[in-house]
């Protein structure tokens, strides 16, 4: 399709159709592939057997798991003797393993891993909604159909945005449950007090606009490319060269890959500022009081995020089609 895009926008105003209906075809479109349909039906089943194995994986025997900690510090003690290593500051202690599934710790790294997968997914399913009908060149029937390019683009991005969240806000509610009850039969509920549920409910929903944000971004990265294929690659080669570009460059810096990122989004724990601990010197201090906030972390995904989007728009709406 060649022209002036913003004149050919203009002059068929009045052929576009109704934003319903074009929502609805393409709402359609997004889910008609075999395989998102059997992802969408698997999904659940994941999570159900993510929750439940957590009672398969965790018991209340304390009393074997103080035995087993007691022989591996007689054992440490022997080594330490024959070697002539300091145990001092070693206890038992340090050695025992709880069994049980205690909810107000382990509760928040589970729904880190489950929201950390759905995001991965998430880049995934906005990569194949922006570049799979450039490929098949459907593209050019769908900018025929509805000759508003930017209503478009931006009805597939809502889309696909609203579908990762929504997947993920329910992934969360079924997840949570399971995690209650392999607390309660496995191991322990003490401590879910008001702040807990604070603090779960903000990673939660933290987690639930992450996913939105990274579907919208492999969504930008395909409609710029015009390519499943070449924004799959993209995504490959920067998580593979990530550590290469960020990594010995300070701990600050290191933080700013995706991966950095996405765990400071999902992260339950406040950051303590370096003014107010007794950790001053060394890169172990260093690291460890550089992590990002939140909010730092949803910055860094966003200055990923907009400038793809912002030129994935401009040419969907400004370049030729074909």
């Amino acid at each position: 399709m060649s022209g002036r895009p913003g004149t050919a926008d203009r002059a068929d105003v009045h052929t576009a159709l109704p934003w319903r209906r074009l929502a609805r075809a393409e709402l359609r479109r997004l889910l008609a592939p075999r395989a998102l349909r059997l992802s969408a039906a698997a999904l659940p089943l994941l999570v159900l057997a993510f929750g439940l194995a957590k009672l398969f994986t965790h018991d209340n025997d304390t009393a074997a798991a103080r035995r087993a900690a007691d022989e591996e510090y007689r054992d440490f003690l022997a080594t330490a003797a024959r070697t002539g290593l300091n145990a001092g500051g070693v206890s038992r202690d340090n050695f025992f393993h709880d069994p049980r599934y205690l909810m107000d710790t382990l509760s928040f790294g589970d729904l880190r891993t489950v929201v950390t997968a759905l995001a991965a997914a998430a880049v995934v399913l906005g990569i194949y909604s922006g570049g799979a009908d450039w490929s098949s060149r459907v593209m050019l029937t769908l900018a025929a159909a509805e000759p508003r390019r930017g209503r478009l683009f931006a009805t597939r991005g809502l889309l696909v945005t609203g579908l990762a969240m929504g997947a993920t806000a329910a992934s969360g509610l079924l997840l949570i449950p399971l995690l209650l009850l392999a607390a309660r039969v496995r191991g322990s509920t003490a401590g879910l007090d008001a702040q807990y549920w604070a603090v779960l409910s903000s990673q939660y929903a933290r987690g639930v606009v992450l996913v939105g944000l990274l579907a919208l971004l492999g969504y930008s990265l395909a409609m710029l490319t015009r390519s499943m294929a070449v924004a799959l690659g993209v995504a490959f080669l920067y998580l593979a060269s990530a550590g290469q570009i960020f990594g010995g460059r300070g701990p600050r810096l290191a933080e700013y890959d995706m991966n950095g990122l996405v765990f400071a989004v999902l992260n339950e724990k406040p950051v303590v500022p370096l003014a107010d601990s007794a950790c001053f010197a060394g890169p172990g201090c260093e690291a460890v009081h550089t992590d990002l906030s939140g909010v730092d972390g949803f910055l860094g995904i966003l200055l990923y995020a907009l400038p793809l989007l912002a030129l994935a728009l401009w040419r969907t709406t400004r370049r030729d089609i074909g």
